[in-house]
């Protein structure tokens, strides 16, 4: 087939994807997925769009707003971010542009307004990088109207440049600047504004910076409170950075990632206001437990019986693989943290392959095992008696399937569904009789055991 005609097919088929029955809500913008940067021209679907392309047109030029930049996380995914800067009740537009002709940071941007008698450009600003990781509409500088928070990357460069403007009399100016890996706003400090996390990953297994910023009444200005936070390890890539609340309801940012190869690990921080600085809730005058949320498994901190305080994972092999360097298998204590340590443990086993987790009760806590079948991948629970190549006493299994897969004719006689997750379906059988009262579930048990990850 030629190369004409198979491209003539290509484009056959995705014009045919939108008329096929169902699918009404697929437009050729959500297909061309306008969040990337190669897009050459804005997705002109409205007359309120033509209109604001019309006028970034005049304001900078025909020719220097061709291609459009989006930014690549967060909220607001769009070339043309909608808001009302300053509080009038009407939304004003910012647009991110290239501009080839500023070679050293081509990402500008421009704010529009529209008066009532069409849109006009207020400023034209430029940018700090290549490109847009993300925009937010903070309230740090408590300075009224809005602060604008935006992230900027450049090329072949690994740290991202985050910017605090500000926008008062339809005039935009910048706050505030440095570098991260990652960004939270969140409020920290307990004050009436606004903070921001700045967290920096490290290529070189060296200690990496933790910045809060927020604002001091002191100088009345945005900045870095004290001195930066040196975190214990040494996180290369980050997993997820979120808030959340520590037992004795203290305000913290619960910090998942990467140290080396296959390493995870978390850090917690909270803002400790006795000495006015940012500090870690996992080290101790007595005990260090960052050494203990060491993991090879891509867990992350959770809430995981929903009573409203994060969780940190934390794990340990189950009985008999304490010694295993492959192919181990964890009970992960999820511990939540106070003043005085861990407060609170609870174990849950993980299967990340096969989406689910299994809460043990106290009672099989080091007195009970799995072992994992090598090609269904079930789950088989078992009382631990010294070995696991002599396991007698079964307590429950546990297997997938997806939907659209054969099922076997036994299992479906012996097991029972206990979850459905998309074309997932999970299935656990418990054996009629197991020894010791301490360990029998029933069904109606497990299933409140069982938890999908």
């Amino acid at each position: 087939m030629s190369i004409c005609k198979r491209g003539l097919l290509a484009l056959l088929g995705v014009l045919c994807l939108f008329s096929l029955p169902g699918c009404g809500d697929i437009s050729l913008e959500s297909f061309l997925q306008p969040g990337i940067d190669e897009l050459l021209h804005p997705p002109k679907l409205t007359q309120e769009q033509k209109e604001i392309s019309s006028a970034l047109e005049a304001a900078v030029g025909a020719g220097r707003a061709e291609k459009l930049k989006y930014p690549r996380r967060g909220e607001y995914l769009s070339a043309f971010v909608m808001y009302d800067l300053d509080g009038d009740g009407a939304e004003e537009a910012l647009v991110f542009y290239d501009d080839p002709n500023n070679i050293e940071y081509q990402t500008q941007i421009c704010i529009l307004d529209n008066d009532g008698s069409g849109w006009k450009a207020l400023q034209t600003y430029p940018g700090n990088g290549t490109a847009v990781d993300q925009i937010q509409f903070v309230d740090i500088s408590g300075q009224g109207g809005c602060d604008i928070l935006i992230g900027w990357e450049r090329t072949n460069q690994e740290l991202k440049t985050v910017n605090l403007y500000h926008f008062q009399n339809r005039q935009m100016k910048s706050l505030f600047s440095n570098t991260y890996s990652e960004l939270l706003v969140t409020r920290l400090t307990g004050g009436r504004h606004d903070d921001l996390l700045l967290l920096e990953a490290s290529s070189q297994a060296k200690p990496v910076d933790a910045k809060l910023v927020s604002l001091l009444p002191e100088e009345n200005v945005v900045d870095i409170v004290r001195e930066e936070y040196r975190m214990t390890n040494a996180f290369t890539s980050y997993q997820e950075v979120k808030y959340g609340l520590l037992a004795d309801r203290t305000p913290a940012v619960f910090i998942d990632g990467s140290i080396s190869g296959n390493l995870y690990c978390t850090d917690v921080l909270y803002f400790d206001r006795e000495q006015g600085k940012l500090t870690s809730r996992l080290i101790y005058d007595v005990d260090d437990y960052s050494e203990s949320t060491i993991r090879t498994m891509a867990l992350t901190c959770q809430d995981i019986d929903k009573d409203g305080i994060m969780d940190v994972p934390m794990p340990e092999p189950l009985p008999g693989y304490e010694n295993a360097q492959e192919e181990a298998l964890y009970l992960v204590n999820y511990n939540c943290l106070d003043h005085n340590g861990i407060s609170r443990v609870v174990p849950v086993a993980v299967n990340l392959a096969a989406g689910y987790m299994v809460r043990f009760p106290m009672s099989w806590r080091d007195k009970v095992t799995i072992t994992q079948e090598d090609k269904s991948g079930e789950w088989r629970f078992w009382i631990y008696n010294g070995s696991l190549s002599q396991l007698r006493e079964e307590l429950l299994r546990i297997k997938v399937y997806s939907s659209k897969d054969y099922h076997d004719k036994f299992d479906a006689d012996t097991y029972r569904i206990i979850r459905t997750k998309g074309n997932l379906e999970y299935y656990a059988y418990i054996p009629p009789e197991t020894a010791g009262e301490e360990f029998v579930i029933t069904y109606a048990q497990l299933e409140e055991m069982f938890l999908l990850t």
